[in-house]
């Protein structure tokens, strides 16, 4: 006599299948369903491996994984683990991070990136390219942080879309400052005296923010030299302490842009962490004053909008200033596939003149006339009691340019014209709506990720995981760690 299960359709078995591998987090039970009868077997070696998370420890295993699902694996997080750091015996304090301990980390991130494309490397002679590729995510930390530093937390598991683990072993010491300053680390500066292996099957890269210590721009230039077919970047680095620091850094990111960005780029998040919390300890608050908040480089703009060109979707906060975008426009350029542009603006202030905002958001049409996809466009700025946020969107003959913020501004009708004519040129919309919204409650805007919750856009300024930390991080007074 037949089973129940062999009675079902196939199309309503094989349904079964699959919703029960993408509902489990389980890995070993997955493994141990594959294992049922061979019919379940590819459906449940595919939800196996399509997410790994992985350190330097795990490499053995990573080799060992059948050629046959190799092609599974859509998302490696490669979680570099550092040394722990402890309490010095005679005075009971965390030692400062030596200019020996950041060269041995160097060393031990050069080694495991290193390891990691040799081995995928291996895998492009099985493995053909497909439309999504290999997500590779890369993160630095040591174990130590979440240790000496108050209501640190890690976060590994969000990739799965787990709930977050509380450490319960934090202290608020004097320790917490010199932790704090190693959390944020010495640079990862790495010349891959080995060469690293062009690696095609990789088409995202990214660098969330729970990382802490810097990726160098000579660094990063090396890493994205090797992924030739990479079509999605999101770097999210933090804002340096000193401002003499932040002009090296910057300077970097400008030959960054122009040198390294790879040809095949279509979508790009760049966004740089201000929230000072971590200088701040032991006194953590959500709450911190952002007025310190920089003026970005202008050469940044200047760079990524000429190398934005023949992106789709762009994205960046706080590293780039929008009027400094816009203002490099030249009447030659064409943007022929980008629909959205989301950028940050300090000119979106309310102690700014109201014709300092009117003149930016001009540029910005003027530079929109030349985007004839563009479907959405939004310049913001927000910190703990201010937001604003100007957008533009078109679809299906309608447009509308909206303001939303905590104080009133008044378009003034050459920023009301332009935008008219962006509508018309790129959408053939013959009205142009206008709309304003203000923001009563102030105290709903106690950082910026409130603010980025507005957005239409929100799913391209930030990647998915970090923004689940800095609600986390809200909502729970603690600081994220990988």
């Amino acid at each position: 006599m037949r089973s129940k299960w062999s009675m079902l359709p196939e199309e309503l078995r094989l349904q079964v299948l699959e919703t029960l591998a993408h509902s489990s987090f389980e890995k070993h039970g997955l493994t141990n369903y594959a294992l049922v009868c061979k019919s379940w077997k590819s459906i449940f070696e595919k939800a196996n491996f399509r997410s790994l998370t992985i350190d330097q420890m795990d490499f053995e295993n990573l080799a060992k994984i059948p050629k046959r699902c190799w092609p599974y694996v859509k998302h490696i997080w490669l979680r570099i683990e550092l040394e722990k750091y402890y309490p010095m015996l005679r005075t009971g304090s965390v030692r400062p991070e030596m200019l020996e301990d950041t060269a041995s980390y160097n060393d031990r991130i050069e080694a495991t990136i290193g390891r990691l494309f040799h081995i995928l490397s291996s895998w492009e002679k099985v493995v053909k390219p497909d439309v999504r590729g290999i997500t590779l995510e890369l993160s630095v930390h040591s174990p130590s942080n979440s240790t000496y530093i108050p209501r640190g937390v890690h976060a590994k598991g969000l990739d799965m879309r787990m709930p977050f683990t509380r450490n319960r072993e934090y202290r608020s010491t004097p320790n917490a400052e010199v932790a704090a300053s190693r959390a944020l680390g010495g640079n990862v500066h790495i010349r891959f005296d080995n060469q690293l292996p062009r690696l095609k099957l990789v088409k995202t890269l990214i660098i969330p923010r729970h990382t802490r210590r810097r990726f160098t721009s000579f660094t990063l230039h090396q890493i994205l030299n090797r992924l030739p077919n990479l079509e999605y970047l999101a770097y999210e680095p933090w804002k340096q302490p000193l401002d003499t620091l932040q002009d090296v850094v910057d300077a970097g990111y400008v030959n960054l842009i122009k040198g390294s960005i790879p040809a095949r780029l279509k979508q790009v998040i760049f966004l740089e962490d201000r929230d000072d919390t971590l200088t701040k300890v032991p006194t953590l608050s959500n709450t911190v004053d952002e007025k310190y908040a920089r003026k970005p480089n202008p050469y940044i703009g200047m760079a990524l909008a000429n190398k934005s060109l023949g992106f789709e979707n762009l994205a960046a906060t706080f590293l780039v200033e929008a009027s400094d975008f816009f203002q490099a426009y030249k009447p030659e350029w064409i943007w022929r596939d980008l629909r959205s542009l989301t950028l940050t603006s300090y000119l979106l202030d309310p102690k700014r003149k109201v014709d300092e905002i009117n003149g930016m958001l001009q540029a910005a049409g003027v530079a929109a006339l030349a985007m004839p996809m563009l479907q959405t466009l939004e310049i913001w700025n927000g910190g703990v009691g201010h937001a604003a946020v100007f957008a533009y969107h078109a679809e299906r003959s309608e447009a509308v340019i909206s303001w939303t913020s905590t104080w009133d501004l008044v378009f003034n009708p050459y920023v009301v014209d332009i935008w008219r004519k962006v509508g018309y040129k790129n959408h053939r919309c013959e009205k142009l709506g206008i709309e304003q919204h203000l923001i009563e409650d102030t105290d709903a805007i106690r950082r910026y990720v409130d603010v980025i919750e507005l957005l239409r856009t929100k799913k391209h300024v930030i990647s998915r995981q970090s923004l689940d930390e800095l609600r986390y991080e809200l909502e729970n007074d603690c600081i994220c760690f990988p």
